[in-house]
């Protein structure tokens, strides 16, 4: 089809390997079939490739473990705010920042990269940590990036889950 400006052309998401998926699916049911055994997390409230969200306020904070192949391989957990809400919720945890920052810090290994209140999407602040995760993801490496995900959610579930509260 054409328009003015040349052919129309439809958006389409790259398309994912049968392979990657399956490997993906595998790797984030033995994650939340872990957690399922730990008190430190909620049941996870969204989900997407690539990630897991655990909410505190729907649609405006939350907590996910996420990981990436690009830009490099990596793994990381982020507070995500969004929204009116979302800012307020923000404010709230900067206000904090102080008390909170060191104790998401100490909980890092020296190589995992901790951001205060930057995103690279649009309308949204995130408090994140994330570290390298070398090629390839087999058993074992998906086992630390379980015990990583999990202990590093944990630390920011507790960390923030109170200032939500009354």
């Amino acid at each position: 089809m054409l328009s003015a400006f040349g052919p129309i052309r439809a958006h389409r998401k790259p398309r994912i390997p049968a392979e990657n998926l399956a490997r993906d699916r595998a790797f984030w049911s033995d994650l939340l079939a872990a957690r399922a055994k730990s008190v430190d997390l909620p049941p996870h409230g969204g989900a997407g490739y690539g990630h897991r969200r655990f909410i505190i306020i729907r649609k405006a904070a939350w907590v996910t473990l996420y990981r990436a192949v690009s830009p490099y391989p990596q793994i990381g957990v982020f507070l995500r705010c969004s929204g009116l809400a979302g800012e307020a919720f923000f404010a709230l945890a900067d206000s904090r920042r102080g008390a909170i920052a060191p104790v998401l810090q100490s909980a890092l290994e020296p190589e995992a990269k901790l951001h205060w209140g930057c995103s690279y999407h649009p309308g949204t602040i995130d408090v994140a940590a994330h570290i390298a995760a070398p090629l390839p993801w087999d058993d074992a490496a998906a086992d630390a990036h379980v015990a990583w995900l999990l202990r590093i959610g944990a630390v920011w579930w507790a960390s923030f889950v109170p200032l939500a509260e009354p």
